[in-house]
């Protein structure tokens, strides 16, 4: 009697947890599959980070930007003296840099940003306000800037092209010292040419491609 009570016991047991049964039989998950996980986990954050770079803390798309100097005086790498005048021969007013920048993109018209939901197609394009910096070492800012970008996306990925214009200002700046002029002698009484450091400001043109 016990050993058919036994029978009929294990009979419910396997008709009421198949499940159970079959998860038990395929053990746990092998040591491959996980793997083969944690690497496609690792790809997507790839993906997203790609293009960007850490600063301070945060997380900037990289840029390629083009400054047109408006300031009063040139922007000087370095001048020597010829024959007792100054002589500029490395002048940057005009500056082609990489920055790094963070923009945030309205979409007005038909569409969304919620890749989420299949039934709604990413914006084609933004527009709204970025701000671009150029960091130096030990995280000081070399320059800043900001402006209004628009975004034309490509397809329906990530990846759009960008194009803003705005203002930047360089607070370290080198160019002649008080007093003295390009292609001009020295003030009476000196005999090395003096530079100082001064804020300029510009024009920015800046292009990334991160939507």
């Amino acid at each position: 009697m016990i050993d058919r009570l036994t029978a009929i016991t294990a009979a419910i047991a396997i008709a009421v947890f198949p499940a159970t049964s079959q998860a038990q039989d395929s053990g746990p998950p092998k040591p491959a599959a996980i793997a083969d996980e944690a690497a496609d986990f690792k790809t997507k954050q790839e993906a997203i980070k790609e293009g960007n770079r850490a600063f301070a803390g945060l997380e900037l798309g990289v840029g390629l930007s083009f400054t047109i100097d408006r300031g009063e005086r040139d922007r000087i790498g370095n001048a020597v003296l010829v024959n007792g005048l100054v002589r500029v021969d490395d002048q940057n007013n005009n500056r082609a840099r990489v920055m790094l920048e963070s923009h945030y993109f309205l979409t007005p018209g038909v569409g969304g940003n919620n890749p989420a939901d299949p039934t709604v197609r990413p914006a084609r394009w933004g527009i709204g306000p970025f701000v671009a910096i150029q960091p130096g070492s030990d995280e000081v800012i070399e320059a800043i800037g900001m402006g209004v970008m628009i975004g034309l996306r490509r397809g329906d990925s990530g990846q759009s092209f960008n194009l803003g214009f705005g203002y930047v200002v360089d607070p370290n700046t080198r160019v002649l010292g008080d007093g003295l002029t390009a292609d001009a002698p020295l003030p009476p009484g000196e005999t090395e040419i003096r530079y100082k450091e001064t804020a300029q400001s510009g024009i920015l043109i800046l292009s990334s491609f991160s939507f």
